[in-house]
């Protein structure tokens, strides 16, 4: 079988990584997904074999379509990133450290391309994972060609259709997303800034998944009552949650975030 090996370092753990969850990547609860690259669909199966990432890939392609899909993959996955610092930072921290074991080897993973990941931020608002989930889900299964996410043209010229995904009201902010990039594959700072429908939030999420900007903070109620309840900090505005946690996490505010989300409320949604 076609596949190809990306090196990996700092413990990476795909097993925790499917374990927990912290990701857009997957559809599902297996870690296996169809892509859409270079305009060729492909099946991938994803091994760890010690220090590389194996890709399984359904079909034989070139070297240079090899090369170019393991550095895709590669960014998506953090392969290389080095978290030392950052779980020097979590063995010290009075909550953190409780969850040291889950959280070392673990990673972020990125949605395979901006649309992908902006539709599921989208669809992430306002519900539990396991929704978020079954969103997605519905959207590939009904707009995916052979399992893969779909491409913006064919959100535009189906849109009567994501309703029938449940999406709700989000449905037009999908839409636009859609059209914003039909003719371009990255969304720009400007791009983001601008687009309806992703306020200050969606945007500090899209920084930290997509762009792996571990600094990106967003503030929503959770992470108000983590803060009060696991630190004792009770902080009434936004700036005072942004500035809590930057003394308290710096460079890593987003990535502590996440972790303590998901430690301390998430997981059970996980089951789903």
């Amino acid at each position: 079988m076609a596949h190809i090996d990306i090196k990996i370092s700092d413990g990476f753990n795909l097993e925790k990584i499917m374990k927990f969850r912290p990701f857009f990547f997957f559809f599902n609860d297996e870690p296996v997904r169809t892509v859409l690259f270079h305009g060729t669909p492909l099946e991938l199966r994803f091994k760890q074999n010690m220090w590389d990432l194996r890709v399984e890939l359904n079909k034989e392609v070139s070297e240079d379509y090899k090369q170019a899909l393991a550095q895709k993959i590669g960014f998506c996955f953090g392969a290389n990133e080095k978290f030392g610092k950052f779980h020097v930072m979590c063995e010290n921290d009075e909550v953190l450290s409780r969850f040291l074991d889950k959280i070392e080897g673990n990673r972020l993973i990125s949605a395979f391309d901006d649309f992908e990941a902006i539709v599921s931020i989208i669809c992430s608002q306002n519900v539990s994972f396991a929704q978020y989930k079954d969103m997605v889900r519905k959207l590939v299964q009904k707009y995916g060609y052979n399992n893969s996410f779909p491409a913006p043209r064919t959100i535009i010229e189906n849109a009567g259709n994501l309703k029938d995904c449940g999406v709700g009201y989000r449905d037009k902010f999908i839409l636009e997303a859609a059209k914003k990039l039909m003719l371009k594959s990255t969304l720009s700072d400007d791009d983001i800034n601008n687009a309806h429908g992703i306020g200050p939030y969606s945007r500090d999420i899209f920084r930290l998944f997509q762009k792996r900007d571990y600094s990106a903070f967003y503030v929503d109620t959770l992470i108000k009552k983590i803060f009060k309840e696991e630190y004792g900090a009770t902080l009434e505005s936004d700036a005072d949650v942004r500035a809590f946690a930057k003394k308290k996490f710096g460079e890593f505010s987003g990535l502590a975030e996440i972790y303590l989300q998901k430690f301390l409320n998430d997981i059970k949604d996980d089951k789903a």
